[in-house]
């Protein structure tokens, strides 16, 4: 279960690095429909990709795409490391 675990997260994080630099329109079309929810819905989503959503929330920042992609290459790479199945 936690190899499981690990293989979904850096899954999830290759294709959110992919998309930043193939489709960057596609997350902040997804940002705008997490912002869009109802607040119920949006705190289970919240809750179930925080490490996602807080991606997306440093995609949405002001800053350089260089800055963007370094502070979203950290989280990856953080909780990545975390989920990382140990004995």
């Amino acid at each position: 279960m936690k190899r499981l675990f690990f293989i979904v997260m850096v899954g999830l994080w290759g294709a959110f690095i992919a998309l930043a630099f193939v489709s960057p329109e596609t997350l902040t079309t997804v940002w705008q429909w997490t912002t869009d929810l109802w607040w119920p819905f949006k705190l289970v989503v919240w809750i179930l990709f925080l490490p996602w959503m807080i991606g997306l929330l440093v995609w949405q920042a002001d800053w350089s795409f260089a800055a963007r992609m370094a502070v979203i290459a950290v989280l990856a790479l953080g909780w990545s490391a975390m989920s990382f199945p140990r004995k």
